[in-house]
């Protein structure tokens, strides 16, 4: 009773309950008002216009089908304050002060990201080879041969390998993560950059803000920067309702890079459920990857992106990119990060692109399984035409409104061949996909509206390299740890469960 009392107590005080507080003042405010000025005369009709001509708006918009028709059915359920949510934050996905520092800081490394022509036309594989030339031509970061990639099979394996590249640092460590929570990973990992600002190593630190609003902690900007390290919060939370859609785009990267020579992304964020120091939903099932070699270059360059967008004084991209071992061999290597800003769904065609290519098997981990038309079409057309197609997710929910949206799609795959299981030891976090021996793309992109539309994402595309197979043979351990779902398991479900499931899946592209 104790311990529940104090959690109401600190979440009582805390910015997210005071942020909260005003925002739905301003929301009651706004209703009242609106009420108000349709009693005038003539009004509430030439409102009822205002709606009608948002309806067409919405229809002839160029945006995903989902997405426009849960914002219909909002503006037809809740008319004029429908309209007026729909202007304030479905036609801002970005606002314009973020657009404009992204776009800013990222034209000024534009420079920097050249494609070497020697390895323009070096993929035998057809397929393979239009795969990476779209990544390159839509998000314009290169890809690279002299790279090597390791993957790890869960967050304390990758944490381990990082903490231990962090003490061999000698000129800057760069860290950006979605989520930051006091406990032992964060302790640890302040302990060794503490030690290597000592040593004169610089140190560079972002987190995002809406991501660690209940979990950061107290004063920790002002901590870190008082130990010698460059901190920052991403995109600060606003409690202002003209403001608000500025909270939907968020830095949901997770990277890691040291010297130039060394770099991680990957599904696992610095708190202690991703290292199975803390349980939280049963076993936390993650995996990332680190990369060395030239490929280290992109990453690199996100970073520093993302970081002068949010200070005032920027640091110089060539003091980073320091020389690299290059590390021969035929692998192919593409890290490449996925912004709202620029309107162009790069990781989603790259998912998409993944499914639509495969011949013979593509494996599929994700903690979120979201589903627009596109998706699901290419899911049963990849399954109706051979390919073994198989999706991991969680059995131990989050977020069990999004698990909902999940659910809701056993029925449809399931009969169309598409093999569906869930992580029955608890909750699988890994982003990863897997195809053919030959191609994966591993990060933090999840597979769902958010991670597509509205979040910044990290991802690495990976053909002919070792690590596949890794990846391969830790999905197969995962999959023979958790449940199929079979056909007589979507066939008897309750009609208020599929109502509900129904529901959840039609408003899903708002979460």
């Amino acid at each position: 009773m104790r311990k529940l009392l104090n959690w109401i107590l600190k979440f009582l005080s805390s910015r997210l309950f005071m942020v909260s507080v005003i925002i739905i003042l301003q929301i009651v405010l706004l209703y009242f008002g609106m009420a108000t000025i349709r009693a005038i005369p003539y009004v509430d009709a030439i409102l009822s216009v205002f709606d009608f001509i948002l309806l067409i708006h919405v229809a002839n918009r160029d945006s995903n089908t989902s997405y426009k028709l849960v914002w219909a059915l909002i503006i037809y359920v809740i008319p004029v304050i429908g309209g007026l949510i729909y202007v304030m934050f479905a036609e801002k996905q970005v606002p314009k002060s973020l657009r404009n520092e992204m776009t800013r800081s990222i034209a000024n490394s534009e420079g920097l990201l050249k494609q070497k022509e020697k390895y323009k036309n070096n993929l035998d594989d057809e397929d393979i080879a239009q795969q990476f030339n779209y990544v390159l031509n839509a998000s314009s970061y290169p890809y690279y041969q002299n790279s090597a990639v390791k993957y790890f099979g869960s967050g304390a394996e990758a944490f381990d390998d990082m903490l231990a590249h962090i003490k061999k640092a000698k000129h800057f460590i760069f860290l950006e993560y979605f989520i930051i929570k006091d406990g032992v990973m964060l302790q640890s990992l302040v302990n060794e950059l503490t030690q290597k600002v000592n040593e004169g190593v610089e140190v560079y630190f972002m987190y995002d803000d809406f991501g660690s609003i209940t979990s950061a902690p107290e004063n920790f900007v002002e901590n870190m920067n008082s130990k010698g390290m460059h901190c920052v919060e991403f995109s600060k939370v606003s409690a202002y309702l003209s403001l608000l859609s500025k909270n939907n785009n968020r830095d949901h990267r997770k990277i890691c890079v040291i010297d130039n020579k060394v770099a991680y992304l990957g599904g696992f964020n610095i708190a202690d459920e991703y290292i199975g120091k803390k349980i939280r939903f049963g076993v936390w099932k993650d995996s990332g990857v680190r990369i060395e070699g030239e490929a280290v270059n992109n990453i690199t360059i996100m970073f520093i992106q993302f970081y002068n967008a949010m200070v005032e004084e920027n640091i110089n991209y060539r003091d980073f990119l320091l020389p690299v071992k290059r590390i021969k061999n035929d692998s192919f290597v593409l890290p490449f990060s996925n912004s709202p800003s620029d309107k162009v769904n790069v990781a989603r065609t790259v998912h998409l692109n993944l499914i639509t290519h495969a011949k013979k098997y593509i494996y599929i981990s994700t903690p979120y399984l979201i589903l627009d038309h596109d998706f699901m079409t290419a899911l049963i057309t990849a399954s109706r035409s051979g390919v073994e197609v198989i999706i991991n997710v969680p059995h131990i929910p989050d977020k069990k409104t999004v698990f909902a949206v999940t659910r809701s799609n056993y029925d449809v795959l399931v009969r169309n061949g598409v093999r569906v299981f869930e992580y029955t030891p608890g909750f699988v976090h890994s982003k990863l996909i897997v195809s053919d021996d030959k191609i994966a793309v591993e990060g933090s992109i999840n597979m769902d509206h958010r991670s597509y539309y509205l979040q910044y994402e990290s991802g690495v595309l990976i053909a002919n390299d070792e690590s596949i197979m890794d990846m391969k043979q830790d999905y197969l351990n995962t999959i023979a740890e958790s449940k199929e779902i079979l056909a007589a398991d979507v066939e008897n479900i309750p009609f208020l469960v599929k109502m509900f499931r129904g529901v959840m899946r039609l408003i899903s592209p708002l979460f």
